[in-house]
């Protein structure tokens, strides 16, 4: 019965273990550098629920659990956009881990901006009627929180210790 009980705390620990490294929230800081146009840039953040594991790995506004885009907000040419600002059309999609395409298509009153994935990396176009201002480049994304192991570490170990007083209270026994 002990070996039985041993073995099922080391197989659900060891199950368990890579869930809980990846299930915190991931946040890339994104930086729009303005190539052409007369709008400096500006600055951003994504937030997605779980890190990207795998090949490929996408994420979408309104998306289900481990594929949600939960958090997008840009600030351009003096206007914020925000995921409440882009129809449900947000996109964002990771090949090993890296961000290579995010789209979006948001607008604020006369005021527009337009991401997608442009030759070379990451483009977008920002344009505001109103005010004649334009901004077209790049935009480039770091992370800015990592995925934490402990909580996965901690579980491996404490199920190897489970398993080790199981094997010595089995040994010491007989």
């Amino acid at each position: 019965m002990r070996r039985i009980f041993s073995a099922l705390v080391i197989v659900l620990g060891l199950a368990v273990a890579p869930l809980a490294a990846h299930a915190a929230p991931v946040t890339y800081d994104l930086t729009l550098t303005n190539l052409i146009g007369n709008v400096s840039g500006g600055v951003g953040t994504l937030t997605i629920d779980s890190a990207p594991t795998g090949l490929t790995h996408n994420y979408f506004e309104g998306g289900s659990a481990g594929h949600d885009i939960t958090g997008l907000s840009f600030t351009i040419g003096g206007d914020t956009f925000t995921l409440a600002d882009s129809n449900g059309n947000a996109e964002a999609n990771f090949l090993l881990g890296s961000l290579i395409n995010l789209s979006y298509l948001g607008s604020l009153g006369n005021n527009s901006v337009t991401i997608a994935l442009a030759t070379g990396g990451l483009g977008y176009t920002y344009v505001d009627s109103v005010g004649r201002e334009i901004s077209a480049g790049i935009i480039s994304a770091s992370r800015s929180t990592a995925v934490t192991p402990e909580p996965s570490t901690l579980l491996l170990l404490s199920t190897g210790a489970i398993g080790f007083a199981a094997f010595g209270a089995r040994k010491f026994a007989a």
